[in-house]
């Protein structure tokens, strides 16, 4: 790994975590880019997010951004990677081949080749923060994070991994991409072979409490100090929203149609999850726009209130700003997106909805990108 984030006068460490989504990445993005103009401006300097945050982590789309971001790259180009790609890379495959997957896989891969650098490894010191990607291992049945942290018990089997085919590991979601495969040497260098699919199959599409275990967890080797003066953790979601089946369409589900329903479903319920428990243990900035979670519209989970009264006596382990939206018509009418289709531009793979997620990023961005709030862990 290169050079590391420079350490603000009080000697705190901020945290970056970014979703999986697809297409949806651009909401994400658009929150990015103005992360760094507002940052640029306070600190009165230009420099890269890989200079403000000591450790950048993504699931899926979120791979793609936070390995672009720890590259040193710029918020915009990244955003550009789906103006520019995203029709390409969501284009369908031959028809016979849809029985496995929707997309083929080589138009991402081509285009990760040339964004990261075919050569570059999840250990090259191209990297210049910690980084930290999702996979999940099919071959093992359990979810794998693969980080360029030094310390790491698996730094050494991983570390020679081309970064490209990590991040390509992490978008592989089942039924729209085919699965990764990636050869890792065991403790005793022995090579083995397995087959990876998308990060956000698992609890982690949103992959928050990871990246904040990732830092503080002795057992990850950092070990950095809690409290809400001492870590940040910005949250940077894809959009949400609760899909709903009218009375009868479930009965006539054929495989295909129940395979993607329950993908997104999961992703759904893990979001859920992440932000309820981040919310627990988090303090959010004074000033900061919090946007309402799923949890309201979920019978049987607490709302945002009942979880401030629940946590207002217990001490917290960081500062947690979550940035999402509500997928839904009255949130985008708030918004003043009264021509876009919620439910159109909620499909993380329409090609055709570019335009408009690039549009509801933006007014999230406008709307809760706030980082004067924040300026403290960033002087």
């Amino acid at each position: 790994m290169g050079t590391t984030a420079p350490r603000p006068q009080n000697g705190s460490r901020r945290l970056l975590s970014i979703d999986g989504g697809g297409l949806l990445g651009l909401i994400p993005a658009e929150a990015l880019i103005e992360i760094e103009k507002q940052l640029d401006t306070i600190t009165g300097r230009p420099a890269p997010l890989c200079e403000r945050f000591d450790l950048i982590g993504g699931t899926s789309t979120g791979a793609i951004l936070a390995a672009g971001l720890s590259l040193g790259l710029k918020a915009a180009d990244l955003r550009d990677f789906y103006l520019k790609f995203g029709k390409e890379i969501f284009t369908k495959s031959f028809i016979l081949t849809r029985l496995w997957h929707m997309y083929p896989s080589g138009p991402l891969e081509k285009h990760l080749k040339d964004v990261f650098g075919e050569d570059t490894t999840l250990g090259s010191s191209k990297l210049k923060t910690c980084m930290l990607i999702v996979t999940k291992n099919a071959t093992q049945g359990s979810t794998w994070f693969f980080t360029n942290n030094k310390k790491s018990k698996f730094y050494s089997s991983n570390a020679g991994l081309p970064l490209w085919q990590v991040v390509r590991a992490s978008t592989a979601a089942p039924t729209y991409f085919p699965p990764q495969p990636m050869t890792i040497p065991d403790a005793n260098n022995s090579p083995q072979n397995f087959e990876f699919v998308d990060g956000g199959v698992s609890t982690y599409n949103n992959p928050s409490l990871q990246v904040f275990l990732e830092a503080t967890d002795r057992n990850y080797g950092f070990e950095w100090p809690t409290g809400p003066d001492k870590l940040l953790l910005m949250s940077l979601g894809t959009g949400f929203n609760t899909p709903k089946l009218p009375a009868g369409d479930a009965a006539r589900f054929n495989v295909l149609d129940w395979a993607r329903y329950i993908i997104k479903e999961l992703m759904g319920d893990a979001n859920l999850q992440q932000n309820v428990l981040m919310h627990l243990i988090g303090q959010k900035p004074q000033g900061a726009v919090f946007p309402a979670t799923a949890m309201a519209a979920v019978p049987g989970t607490p709302s945002t209130t009942s979880l401030d009264a629940m946590s207002a006596t217990t001490a917290k382990l960081l500062t947690y700003q979550r940035v999402t939206v509500e997928l839904t018509r009255k949130r985008l009418d708030g918004l003043g997106l009264t021509d876009i289709d919620p439910d159109k531009a909620g499909e993380m793979d329409a090609a055709d909805q570019i335009s408009n997620m690039r549009r509801i990023g933006q007014a999230v961005a406008k709307e809760q990108v706030k980082m004067e709030n924040l300026k403290s862990f960033f002087m």
